[in-house]
């Protein structure tokens, strides 16, 4: 499990890091939002609107059991992951795992917020795990790829950073 987790978390930095674009390729659907609480919402803004979602991460996360939301101006072309503003982004790795996965939690979650020029990493595990910042996501949280969900209702992730957590809620649905 730590090698999956540790791929999320490569893939994740990886993915905010990649690519320097210039051109607005986002669709303009809007997928829900998720507001935040928390200490660092002083930096990071109190929600994130979801616009992008890549619902078959398997290419980009190395797990099919993850979906990748992504804000309004952030996109994945052939592979790549392309923004009109780097300042200003976020990616959410959101998986929920089976038995066939073999992993050993049950759900996670890894985040990176860029605000202003601001980066942020999250993560949470559950059950919690040292890769996970020892910080339970919550029984709120749930990947639900048949019904085309994705539950946050009072999930905690932790900064990796300074250890401040901050609880999301609100529900995506894409299809």
């Amino acid at each position: 499990m730590k090698s999956i987790l540790n791929s999320l978390k490569i893939a994740f930095t990886f993915l905010i890091l990649v690519g320097c674009s210039n051109s607005d390729d986002s669709d303009s659907n809007v997928y829900g939002t998720i507001q935040l609480s928390g200490a660092d919402t002083a930096v990071v803004g109190s929600s994130l609107t979801v616009g992008n979602i890549d619902s078959d991460a398997l290419d980009t996360t190395g797990t099919s059991s993850s979906v990748v939301l992504l804000d309004e101006n952030t996109t994945f072309v052939n592979g790549e992951i392309e923004s009109s503003d780097y300042s200003n982004a976020f990616i959410i790795v959101a998986a929920e795992f089976n038995a066939v996965d073999e992993a050993d939690v049950e759900k996670s979650i890894s985040m990176t917020i860029v605000k202003n020029g601001v980066q942020m990493s999250y993560v949470c595990t559950s059950p919690a795990t040292t890769s996970g910042g020892n910080i339970d996501c919550g029984t709120g949280f749930s990947v639900d790829k048949v019904e085309q969900e994705i539950i946050f209702s009072n999930t905690t992730v932790i900064n990796v950073e300074n250890e401040n957590v901050l609880t999301m809620n609100g529900v995506i649905q894409y299809n």
